[in-house]
C-alpha cells in the first residue's frame, strides 16, 4: 500500500465527528456480523493516527473477530509496514496470539501472504518462526504450501528450520522443490552441515525420506526435471547411497533381462528369414533350438508385460491414494477459511481443481509409451509368424519378415531405457531424446515444402517414360528426397524433356530444401546437443535418478532385501571426511596459538593426547562454533551413527547440537 493512499484515506476521517458520536454513546468495540471492530478495518489501509485514536476512545487492541483474527494479524497479512510497527509498539499486543480455526499467529498469515517487510518486523519483535497452526505447519512451510517464494527466502535467511514435518506427513522442503527450485536449493543446505574442528561433513539424509503417502523429495525432483537441485550435495549423496544400496544392482538386472530379451526376439527373426520349404516352415529335429528360442522370447515377453502392467497398476494407485490425501488436506483448510479472505478460498479451489486434472506417473515417461509400441509390434509379428506356420502361404511370410525387420529395430533402441542409468550415457540418451522433437518441428516446414514441388515435377516430369525415376508417384518422392540430399538425380533426362521447368523448378527446390531446411536443422541440432552437453553431469545424475526410482517401485523385494530403512537407519546424520582445503584466519591462527601455548604452560608438560595439528587455530563451523584442534585421525569415510535424529523428534534437536557435541568430543579426546 502507497503513502499516499493512507494519506488520502487519514484525510477523509473527521475525527472530530467520530469523537462527537463516541461521546454520545457509540461502542468503539462494537462488532459486524463476522466479530470484527473497527480495528480490524483500520489496519487494513487507514492511518497510523485514525489507530491511536480509537484505542484512546477506549477500543480494545486484542479483540479478536470470530475466527480469532487481530489487527495485528490483518496489518501482518497486508505487510503494512507502520500499522505494525505502531502495533508492536503497544505492549498489550501478544504476539502468540492464534486464529480460531487455523490456530495461526500473525507470522503465519504475513508468511501466506507473502508479507516480507511483515515478517522482519515481527522476528525482530520475538515471533516464533517455530509455530505451530492446527495442522503442525510452521510459518515457512505454510509459506511453501502457497507457493510464497519471497516469504519463504526470507524466513529461511531468519533462520526458519526447513526439515520440519506437519501431522499429515509433509516435508516443509517438498512444496518448496515443487513451486521453488531457486529456495529449495537454499533450504537443502540445512540437511548439509560441515564441522572444520573435525573435518567432517553431515548429511541429514533420514529427513528427506520420511513421509508415507505423498511424493518423497527425489521424486519430486525427477517429475519436475529439476536440473539445479538434481546437483545440490545432498540429492547427489542421496542418490549415491541408493545406488550403491540397490540402484547399480537393479540397473543390472533389468538391463541383462532387457538385452536377453531383445537378444531371443532376433534370434527368432533372424531364424525366420533362413529359407525353408513353405510346406515345412519347421523342420525337426534339426529346429528344436528354434522353439526353444521362441519359448524363451515368449516368456521374457510376458514377463517384461507384466512388469509394464503392475507398474501401471502402481502408478494409478498411488494417484489415487496421493490425490484422496491432497484433497483432504486442502478441505480441512477449506473448512477454516475466512469469509473476509476470498482469495484464500479462490486459491484452495483452484489447487483441487488441479489435482483432480492430474495424471498417473506412468504416462509423464515416454520411454513406457515406446514400451507399449514394442510389445503391439512383436504381438502382431508373432501373430503372423504363427498364421504362417498354420497357412501356408508366400505372402503370411513376405509380411511377417517386413514386420520383424521393422520390429528388430525398435527392440534395439529399446536398450537405452535401461543403458541410461549409468551416467556416462545418460547425457547421450536425454540429447536423442531432445533431438526427436527437433526432427518433427523440422519435418514440419520440410512438409511444406516438399507437398507442392512433388505435385510440381508430377505435372511436368510424372509418369513419363523420359524420367524413369518419375513413372511412380512412389519412384518420385524419393526422388525429391534424393535431390534435398544433394545425391544423383535424372536431371538431363529432365532437361531434355522441358529445360525452363527442369532449371526453375530443380534450382529452387534445391535451394529451399538442400541449402535452407537442411542448414536449418543442422542448426537445431547443435544448439540442442549445446543445450544438453552443457548439463551433461546434471542429466546424466537426472537419469540415473530416474532408474533408481525405477527399481525402487518395481523390485520391492530388491529394495527389501538391501535393508529397506537403511536411510533412516544409518544417514541420521552420515558422516564424512571432508576433503576440501580450509583456510583459516590469520589473526585467528595466532590468537589460537597463544592459547594452546598458556594451555601448555599451565599444564607443565603434560601428556599429548594427540599429534599437534599442522595447522593450529580454530577451525569455524557454518554456524560460527569455535573448537579445538582435533585429535581425531582422517579416515577417508566416516560413518557417525551416536548423532542419530528421530523423524518424529527433529525439532527438538537440530543439527547444531550434533556439531556442538563433537566439538566437545574432539576437545576431550
Amino acid at each position: 500500500m502507497s503513502q499516499s493512499s493512507v494519506l488520502t484515506l487519514s484525510l477523509q476521517v473527521d475525527l472530530q465527528y467520530l469523537s462527537d458520536v463516541i461521546a454520545e454513546g457509540a461502542d468503539p468495540k462494537s462488532t459486524d456480523k463476522y466479530g470484527q471492530t473497527c480495528l480490524h478495518e483500520i489496519s487494513r489501509a487507514w492511518n497510523v493516527d485514525v489507530m491511536r485514536f480509537f484505542l484512546e476512545k477506549g477500543a480494545d487492541i486484542q479483540q479478536a473477530d470470530a475466527y480469532g483474527v487481530t489487527p495485528l494479524h490483518v496489518a501482518a497479512a497486508l505487510d503494512y509496514k507502520e500499522m505494525i510497527c505502531f502495533l508492536l509498539g503497544m505492549r498489550a499486543v501478544e504476539l502468540v496470539a492464534t486464529t480460531m480455526g487455523y490456530l495461526q499467529t500473525a507470522l503465519h498469515f504475513a508468511a501466506k501472504n507473502d508479507a516480507t517487510t511483515a515478517i522482519g518486523l515481527l522476528v525482530q519483535h520475538g515471533a516464533d518462526v517455530a509455530a505451530r497452526d492446527y495442522k503442525q505447519r510452521t510459518p515457512l512451510q505454510l509459506a511453501a504450501n502457497r507457493g510464497r517464494s519471497e516469504a519463504a527466502h526470507v524466513l529461511l535467511e531468519l533462520g526458519a528450520d526447513a526439515g520440519v514435518q506437519d501431522s499429515d506427513g509433509q516435508l516443509c522442503i517438498s512444496a518448496m522443490i515443487e513451486q521453488m527450485a531457486p529456495v529449495a536449493h537454499l533450504a537443502l543446505n540445512q540437511f548439509h552441515l560441515t564441522d572444520r574442528t573435525t573435518r567432517q561433513q553431515f548429511y541429514y539424509l533420514h529427513l528427506l525420506e520420511p513421509e508415507p503417502i505423498s511424493l518423497r523429495q527425489l521424486e519430486l525432483i525427477v517429475q519436475n526435471g529439476k536440473l539445479d537441485l538434481i546437483m545440490h550435495p545432498v540429492v547427489l549423496k542421496l542418490i549415491t547411497v541408493k545406488w550403491n544400496l540397490y540402484g547399480r544392482t537393479g540397473a543390472w538386472i533389468l538391463l541383462i533381462l532387457n538385452f536377453l530379451f531383445i537378444v531371443s526376439w532376433t534370434t527368432v527373426a533372424i531364424s525366420v528369414s533362413v529359407v525353408r520349404d513353405e510346406e515345412h516352415p519347421y523342420v525337426f529335429p534339426e529346429d528344436w533350438w528354434r522353439v526353444l528360442v521362441v519359448i524363451l522370447a515368449l516368456g521374457l515377453t510376458v514377463a517384461e508385460v507384466s512388469r509394464e502392467v503392475a507398474e501401471l497398476t502402481r502408478s494409478h494407485r498411488k494417484l489415487r491414494r496421493w490425490r484422496g490425501w491432497l484433497q483432504r488436506r486442502i478441505h480441512d483448510d477449506l473448512r477454516r477459511v475466512h469469509p473476509m479472505w476470498p482469495q484464500e478460498q479462490h486459491f484452495l479451489e483452484k489447487q483441487i481443481e488441479f489435482v483432480r486434472k492430474m495424471k498417473p506417473d506412468y504416462y509423464r515417461d515416454l520411454w513406457n509409451v515406446f514400451d507399449w509400441l514394442v510389445y503391439v509390434l512383436l504381438t502382431a509379428v508373432f501373430g503372423i509368424h504363427v498364421a504362417d506356420i498354420l497357412i501356408v502361404e508366400s505372402a503370411l511370410r513376405e509380411y511377417s519378415l517386413r514386420l520383424f525387420a521393422v520390429t528388430i529395430i525398435f527392440l534395439w533402441l529399446r536398450l537405452m531405457k535401461h543403458v541410461r542409468a549409468f551416467r556416462e550415457m545418460g547425457p547421450f540418451i536425454v540429447m536423442l531424446g531432445n533431438i526427436v522433437g527437433d526432427v518433427l518441428r523440422f519435418l514440419f516446414l520440410y512438409v511444406e515444402i516438399f507437398i507442392p514441388y512433388a505435385c510440381a515435377f508430377w505435372i511436368i516430369f510424372g509418369g513419363k517414360g523420359a524420367v524413369p525415376s518419375m513413372q511412380t508417384v512412389p519412384q518420385l518422392l524419393y526422388s525429391l528426397y534424393r535431390i534435398t540430399l544433394v545425391d544423383e538425380y535424372e536431371f538431363d533426362a529432365m532437361v531434355a524433356m522441358d529445360a525452363m521447368m527442369a532449371y526453375l523448378l530443380c534450382g529452387t527446390f534445391l535451394g529451399l530444401s538442400a541449402i535452407l531446411c537442411v542448414n536449418l536443422l543442422i542448426a537445431l541440432l547443435s544448439d540442442t546437443f549445446q543445450r544438453v552437453y552443457e548439463n551433461a553431469q546434471a542429466n546424466g545424475v537426472m537419469q540415473q535418478a530416474a532408474v533408481i526410482l525405477q527399481v525402487e517401485q518395481s523390485m520391492p523385494s530388491l529394495r527389501a532385501l538391501c535393508d529397506d530403512r537403511y536411510v533412516q537407519r544409518r544417514c541420521a546424520p552420515l558422516g564424512e571426511f571432508c576433503a576440501e582445503h580450509f583456510v583459516t584466519d590469520p589473526e585467528r591462527h595466532e590468537e589460537t596459538r597463544k592459547i594452546a601455548v598458556g594451555v601448555k604452560v599451565a599444564q607443565g608438560g603434560g601428556r599429548s593426547y594427540g599429534p599437534e595439528p599442522a595447522e593450529p587455530g580454530p577451525k569455524r563451523t557454518e554456524e560460527g562454533h569455535e573448537g579445538a584442534a582435533s585429535s581425531i585421525t582422517e579416515p577417508d569415510t566416516v560413518q557417525l551413527q551416536a548423532m542419530s535424529v528421530s523423524p518424529t523428534h527433529r525439532t527438538a534437536k537440530k543439527p547444531t547440537d550434533d556439531l556442538k557435541f563433537l566439538g566437545k568430543h574432539s576437545t576431550n579426546s
